[in-house]
């Protein structure tokens, strides 16, 4: 029976013929050099059938100032899997677009783009151009009353595209409070910009005019518009239907109430006041608001005034919920400059938009384009950039370190068998 060091002697004399083997055969059998194309954006389609008939080691390397056509990258990604190296290089211009329903009555379509800031968006459609947008925090917003065909934005030089989303139903907006001018001025002001209007008011302890039957449901109703504590009276049933999808709106004071703590985005802090002169326009703040302080962990600041939030919304499951200082927006559409009643009824109908439910689409996700986030498709089909690979040839392992390996093993078995009075 062999005893552990002649173990040790045999494996080291072979390792040290399998080696010197190894060299042999490949000084014999020299490794096929790996062959390395280049190509740029703009000219890299004429050249994939070429690159598809070349052998399979081969190294296709492409340099990209913009991303290619979404069959280029396919094709690629198909090479990749089919045993080519492929890789790719530059720094061509992230961004992204989404596009969105929203359930107001005109059936418009939030369109969104993130790219780096101060990037310039040029958004169209099938058409004719849409806008100019400017890019500021990594996006812009851009809320289009009417698309034909897909959507399709130019950053940087580069392309995206989105299908139009499909329009959905739109649905009432409930408004509850006490009888005031700025209840009757909120309702008045969604229903002429074509919202339906469910309205509970509070005229008496007890006594409530309601036009419309109240009905917190989201196949009913997109939102709730909250304008002072009496939001109370609707107890827990208001924040199981934000949970579900519903969007809620507490203005003024109605963040107080105590069916509503536990979802509003901040506390009600003390109203600040302002002075208006007699001859002075009113604008919305004008006169003063109370501001969202301590917001929630989650709460996202929309509007700041007078170095406080006056504006801020939370996400809550399903739902969402905005919280709006200003509680006598009646006084800008009533004593503010020309044009007020207008800037007043969009306003409030851009609010509940903010936060109108709006149903989940089943083909939304077969809907996203290829073209929608370009940059992001290329890493997912083609891995990171990378440089291409400096040396043109395959030689594996340097041959130096084998050489020091073969005299190692030798050595090493000499030594034993030395020790061990042998030759």
């Amino acid at each position: 029976m062999r005893s552990r060091r002649s173990r040790l002697e045999l494996g080291c004399r072979i390792a040290a013929f399998a080696l010197i083997g190894w060299l042999i055969g490949t000084s014999l059998f020299p490794p096929r050099p790996i062959r390395t194309e280049r190509a740029a954006a703009a000219t890299i389609a004429p050249r994939l059938a070429a690159w598809t008939r070349m052998p399979p080691a081969s190294e296709l390397h492409v340099d990209l100032d913009t991303v290619p056509d979404p069959w280029i990258v396919d094709w690629l990604a198909a090479l990749r899997a089919s045993g080519h190296i492929v890789r790719w290089s530059g720094s061509p211009s992230p961004a992204a677009i989404v596009a969105e329903p929203v359930g107001d009555p005109r059936a418009h379509v939030r369109v969104g783009v993130a790219s780096p800031n101060g990037a310039s968006v040029v958004l169209s459609d099938d058409a004719a151009l849409i806008d100019t947008m400017h890019v500021a925090s990594l996006g812009a917003l851009e809320s289009v009353p009417l698309v034909v065909g897909a959507l399709h934005a130019s950053v940087g030089g580069q392309s995206l595209e989105i299908a139009r989303p499909a329009a959905v139903r739109s649905r009432a907006v409930f408004v509850v409070g006490r009888a005031s001018w700025e209840g009757k001025y909120v309702a008045t002001a969604l229903e002429e910009d074509g919202w339906s209007v469910i309205a509970r008011f509070a005229v008496a302890p007890g006594v409530e005019v309601t036009e419309g039957a109240p009905m917190l449901d989201t196949s009913r109703v997109a939102a709730v518009i909250a304008l002072d504590s009496t939001v109370s009276r609707l107890g827990g049933a208001l924040a199981g239907y934000v949970r579900d999808g519903g969007g809620l709106i507490l203005a003024g004071t109605a963040a107080s109430a105590a069916n509503v703590r536990a979802v509003a985005p901040g506390v009600v802090g003390g109203r600040i006041r302002h002075i208006v002169q007699p001859a002075q326009s009113i604008a919305l703040g004008a006169t003063g608001f109370y501001p969202v302080t301590s917001l929630a962990e989650n709460a996202v600041p929309l509007e700041r005034r007078d170095g406080v939030v006056a504006v801020a919304v939370r996400r809550i499951d399903a739902g969402r919920v905005m919280q709006v200082g200003y509680d006598d927006t009646w006084r800008w559409r009533m004593a503010g400059a020309e044009g007020s009643v207008d800037a007043h009824r969009t306003w409030w109908s851009r609010v509940v938009d903010a936060v109108a439910y709006v149903p989940a689409s089943p083909d939304r996700a077969q809907r996203a384009s290829a073209r929608a986030a370009p940059v992001a498709r290329l890493v997912e089909r083609l891995g990171p950039p990378a440089s291409a690979s400096r040396s043109n040839t395959s030689g594996g392992p340097d041959r130096r370190i084998l050489l020091t390996l073969i005299m190692i093993c030798l050595l090493q078995e000499w030594s034993s068998r030395r020790l061990r009075g042998l030759r």
